[in-house]
């Protein structure tokens, strides 16, 4: 029954034609074991469309079955297929859910997109409908009612689940653990669930095998879509690796070889901050160019997602992001100028070089540091796993050749495996190891046991919930932040809309490193928004650097809190800045 809903997807978002075999063995494979297995791993390349299995999966069950959940980890995967899935099914039975946007409340609608964190909360009881009452009850502030977390727990086990991008689910022990929690709830549960992405080292394939040994993986061959292989191994390239010491301007390095670079027209720049993006960007915005990174609020986001479906077309423009284009931007380049990453990130962000038709582009990778080291401070490159940097530039160097004085990588970063090239599976499999893979087994009997709690099932979901600081996913709590130069705009706006426009989430780890420049809170108070000055016990924690992520989590909760005010500035072409007056 899965080719039947496959067909008409194809017919509705590709006027009948598949372009991608691949997609189709996909589906045929889901479709002979979808009554004798549980859980489904699908690996194909970035770019090859894998979207379509979500929506395959999606229509088949609300048709034969009752409900569907496909889940992201960023939100703005999320928004690009929503649009997507709107020209395939009524807007009736098509939610999202995520934290401020309430259209699919529970999950409930019968295709729900939505985050990992909205649905991990969910399916363990305390979704953010309920978050609230849940806390105040398991906190002592007040008695009644636990939430509704039977009817959320229903929720997410009568659905099918699509995990999209999922390699970022295997980044941190906690999240790892998440996912193979969930993966032995859907067998338990019985339902189907289907994890998607380009890159999945084997040893992470041997970890998940330790843990769910029951797992179909279907993985991408060569012969089952020679045309693919041979497109994109007949696209021509260079991967220059360029070395940027402590005496050279990068930014200014990176403005000359776009120069040197004139016949590539169609740039990506990719750094791995947030402050080298924004410094760049400046000196190239007079270049039809667009910035993408973190620190943006929601709107603002959709609207750089708008403009780069505009530009996309068009034969000359400059995209400066951080590392959130590596996953769901659907834009390509010809020239491609990236800062070194672990394998991972970099692979998938170099999905987004050479995407469409274009056949000749270049790809330089730099980083700084010197004699072949990268320059490493307290085990991290910039944002990076440090040990994981040095190991994907030692193998760049080892797998290159020198020509002309330029160090020439040997890699094809479109195929897995490739003939005259090195496929980019040898080199993920280089990076990591098992160890870099690990499980935390007690999480994962928490995550059980909480199922075991009829009574107060939501209480025990709290606790786990606060004992891993605020999220059962990410390493680090999320903070949501409003500059205090947007304050005024409350009284013009109602506050759905002042979320959005205004309000953007930051890690925990930055707003520690900012707490001096916190200076009051929006919070909800009867049914009103206003703002109110930081209390003393806030005051204090923040001055001393006390806070710990529970503290801050239990105080958004507690008060109602809608953002902290910090003195910042927002920019809607380029984010929250910190340092603006600098």
């Amino acid at each position: 029954m899965l080719t039947t809903y496959f067909s008409e997807v194809i017919e509705t978002w590709f006027g009948g034609k598949n372009k991608r075999p691949f997609v189709e063995y996909a589906i045929k494979k889901l479709e002979e074991n979808w009554s004798d297995k549980n859980v489904f791993v699908i690996e194909a390349p970035t770019g090859y469309g894998k979207s379509t299995i979500s929506a395959t999966v999606a229509l088949y069950s609300i048709n034969e079955e009752l409900k569907s959940i496909i889940a992201f980890p960023l939100r703005t995967l999320l928004e690009d297929q929503y649009n997507k899935f709107k020209s395939l099914v009524s807007e009736d039975i098509l939610g999202k859910r995520y934290m401020h946007n309430p259209d699919s409340r529970y999950l409930i609608k019968p295709i729900t997109l939505t985050t990992v964190d909205t649905l991990s909360m969910t399916l363990f009881g305390i979704p953010p409908e309920d978050m609230d009452k849940i806390v105040r009850s398991w906190d002592g502030t007040s008695t009644g009612s636990l939430g509704h977390y039977l009817f959320s727990w229903a929720s997410v086990a009568l659905s099918n689940i699509v995990l999209d991008e999922v390699h970022l689910l295997a980044d941190s022990t906690k999240s790892l653990s998440f996912l193979i929690a969930l993966m032995r709830i859907c067998i338990d549960f019985d339902q189907r669930l289907i994890l998607m992405s380009a890159t999945i080292p084997d040893s992470l394939k041997d970890e998940i095998r330790e843990y769910v040994p029951d797992v179909e993986f279907i993985e991408f061959k060569q012969d089952i879509d020679p045309d693919f292989c041979k497109e994109r191994a007949n696209k021509s390239y260079d991967i220059i690796l360029e070395e940027v010491s402590n005496e050279q301007d990068k930014y200014e390095l990176i403005l000359k070889w776009i120069d040197e670079n004139e016949n590539f027209s169609k740039v990506i720049v990719v750094f791995n901050t947030i402050a080298d993006a924004i410094n760049f960007y400046n000196l190239v915005k007079d270049k039809n160019a667009v910035l993408l990174h973190s620190r943006f609020s929601e709107k603002d986001r959709e609207m750089k997602l708008q403009k780069l479906q505009e530009i996309r077309d068009k034969d000359e423009y400059v995209i400066v992001s951080t590392q959130v284009i590596e996953a769901g931007v659907d834009i390509s380049s010809n020239l491609f100028i990236t800062e070194i990453a672990p394998a991972n990130s970099l692979i998938q962000r170099l999905g987004r070089f050479l995407r469409y038709d274009e056949r000749v582009g270049r790809i330089i990778i730099w980083y700084e540091g010197k004699d072949g080291k990268i320059k490493a401070e307290r085990n991290r490159y910039k944002v990076y796993d440090s040990v994981l940097t040095q190991k994907t530039l030692d193998w760049l160097m080892e797998n290159s050749d020198i020509r002309n004085g330029k160090t020439i990588v040997n890699l094809n970063v479109h195929l897995p495996e490739a003939e005259s090239k090195k496929g980019f599976k040898e080199l993920l499999n280089y990076v990591y190891s098992k160890d870099c893979f690990r499980v935390d087994k007690r999480s994962i009997k928490d995550f059980e046991r909480i199922f075991l709690h009829l009574e107060d099932a939501s209480l025990k979901a709290v606790e786990t919930f606060f004992k891993m600081e605020g999220s059962f996913v990410r390493d680090g709590l999320i903070v949501p932040i409003t500059s205090n130069d947007a304050l005024e705009k409350l009284q013009r706006l109602d506050l759905s809309k002042f979320i959005r426009t205004y309000v953007v989430p930051i890690s925990f780890e930055t707003f520690e490193s900012k707490a001096e420049r916190v200076i009051g809170v929006m919070a909800e108070e009867n049914d009103e928004v206003g703002y109110r000055e930081v209390d003393d016990y806030l005051r204090d924690k923040l001055k001393d650097r006390y806070l710990k992520p529970r503290q801050v989590l239990r105080y958004i909760i507690r008060n109602n809190v809608i953002a902290f005010v910090v003195d910042a500035e927002y920019d809607n072409e380029l984010g929250l800045r910190f340092d603006w007056r600098d």
